[in-house]
């Protein structure tokens, strides 16, 4: 694969600071995780992008804004970006927007209300990922309980994650239980995320979704996965939307604690822009308050879970 031809010199070139920019764009050297952040999520968990290490387990190949033109790339990926680019562009207008209307059309807004907080050509994060999951150890297994990546919300508004047979992930049902997603052929698993959540006023909840061991057959095999992570505009409120619908259902606001950075009496919420940093840069390094199996953090005055 293109990204195992990256030289050493020009990796160090695309280090990742996600602390320092609130963005997961980067390369991830070996150990990133462990090395950086006192890690709250399933170890031994790596991650890097553009090559993978030998010892990990994880491995985000590569990140590309939905936009290729807005960063450079390493010289080996560089003939693929118009194949990443019209992916891209076909998962934004021919997947997200119709999504994003339909979900217009359940809170009886107009139906380009969410289409236009998700410009093409607007500031923003939206972009592409492409993961890959080794197989584990027993031992590794027995460490973490069998959990890869432990239960979490998504930041952003929408994640589409083209299917693909090897399971892994599972999403949490209203009744607290983990329950198996089971793939199709040529179909799009769509999540919807904090953002989302807040936009809605609680009305669309954020999917709780986890990565585990596979079953048994399944367990020798690599698991790649294709996705695209949408975020609305930078700048955009994430404050829920004039709706009929909410002005019945009334606003959810338990996500929110009243503090200097979310006042939630004075109307006052992030924007996608602060979300998305302060999701990102507080990533392994928070203080977490664990209750049973469910950890907590506090980001922005608003409340993020983890669960095993």
């Amino acid at each position: 694969m293109p990204f195992e031809h990256v030289s050493e010199v020009e990796k160090r070139a695309y280090t990742a600071d996600m602390k320092g920019t609130g963005s997961w764009q980067g390369y991830k050297p070996r150990n990133y995780w462990v090395r950086t952040f006192n890690t709250y999520i399933a170890e031994p968990y790596r991650e890097i992008e553009f090559l993978r290490a030998d010892d990990a387990r994880v491995a985000h190949l590569q990140r590309f804004n939905r936009d290729i033109t807005k960063r450079s790339h390493p010289e080996p990926i560089r003939p693929l970006l118009p194949e990443v680019q019209a992916f891209a562009r076909h998962s934004h207008f021919n997947v997200l927007y119709p999504i994003l209307r339909l979900l217009a059309i359940g809170l009886d807004i107009s139906e380009d209300t969410f289409v236009n907080m998700h410009g093409w050509d607007a500031v923003g994060e939206t972009y592409v990922r492409f993961m890959k999951y080794y197989p584990r150890t027993p031992e590794e297994e027995e460490k973490t309980d069998n959990v890869w990546l432990k239960g979490h919300t998504d930041f952003g508004t929408i994640t589409l994650l083209y299917s693909q047979p090897v399971a892994a992930l599972q999403i949490m049902t209203r009744e607290g239980a983990w329950k198996w997603v089971k793939h199709i052929e040529n179909a799009i698993v769509i999540n919807t995320g904090d953002a989302m959540e807040f936009l809605s006023g609680g009305y669309y909840r954020a999917t709780i979704h986890r990565v585990v061991q596979p079953p048994p057959d399944q367990r020798s095999y690599t698991r790649v996965s294709a996705f695209y992570f949408a975020l609305a505009n930078d700048d955009i409120k994430l404050a829920p939307v004039s709706s009929p619908v909410l002005q019945q259902t009334g606003i959810d606001t338990t996500r929110f604690r009243n503090d200097a950075g979310v006042n939630v009496e004075g109307g006052i919420y992030p924007t996608m822009e602060a979300w998305r940093r302060g999701r990102t840069s507080a990533y392994g390094r928070s203080e977490l308050v664990k209750q049973g199996k469910v950890e907590e953090e506090l980001i922005g005055g608003v409340v993020v879970k983890h669960y095993s």
